[in-house]
This record gives structure tokens, sequence and C-alpha cells, in this order.
């Protein structure tokens, strides 16, 4: 990062900024599924011997932000169908903003009729600062 660019711009580090955004989704489904009590797995394989990005037992809902390969994705999507597990992929698009996909996300939870009523602009506030505080800690 050029120094004006921090400085004067008040531009973030480019590395900072893309490690915050690669654990965004998480953060966030962590960040909601919190706000409405829901107990969420995360990278788990407990369910169906393969990692799972989240799951949300109570809702038998798994979100998968990260996409694998074309036989990883057919294998997880015949498993949850056996299982009775919907399944929602949920990718982040490229120069897609926090505040745009949390939006998305909240739509995702909708569509399992989880209803979040929330300032997304303050929720992504608050997710970067939970961010913040743990990278810090780490």
């Amino acid at each position: 990062m050029k120094i004006n660019e921090w400085t004067i711009l008040g531009k973030g580090c480019r590395i900072c900024e893309q490690e915050y955004l690669s654990v965004f989704p998480a953060f966030a489904l962590s960040y909601y599924s919190h706000m409405k009590g829901l107990k969420i797995e995360l990278g788990s394989d407990r369910v169906l011997g393969i990692p799972l990005d989240t799951y949300i037992p109570s809702e038998q809902v798994a979100i998968e932000v990260n996409c694998g390969s074309e036989d990883m994705e057919i294998l997880k999507e015949h498993l949850c169908q056996q299982r009775g597990i919907k399944r929602i992929k949920l990718p982040m698009k490229t120069n897609e903003t926090e505040i745009a996909y949390a939006q998305r996300i909240k739509a995702a939870f909708q569509s399992v009729h989880i209803f979040i009523t929330s300032d997304t602009e303050e929720d992504v506030r608050t997710i970067r600062n939970v961010f913040e505080n743990w990278r810090n800690n780490q």
C-alpha cells in the first residue's frame, strides 16, 4: 500500500482486505445465525462425511460459500438430498460489496423462513469490527 493511499485517502492494506473478504461469508453467516439464536457448524463433516461450509442442524440447511470440483458438488447435492438437507449455494461474487452479499445471505435465510430484519450497513460494520478484533487476537 502506498503511504498516501493509507494516510490521505484512508484506504486499508490490500492484503488485510483480501483476508477480510475471504472470511466475510463465514463471519456474516455466523453473525446472522447468532442473531436468530441458531447453532451452526462451520466446516463440519459430521453430517455427510465431507465438509459443509455452514450447516444449521435445527433447520436442516447447508449454506455453501465455496465451490468445489464438479464431482464434489454433485456428491454434496446427492448426499444432502438423501438426508433431507436443503443446500443453498451462496458464493461471494467478484467485486460484490459486503452489503450486497449480506443482503443475499438474508434472502437465503428468508428462503427457509428465517426472517432477519436489521440494518445491513450496520451489520457489515459490526462484522468488520468482529473480524478486526479476531485478527488482532490471533
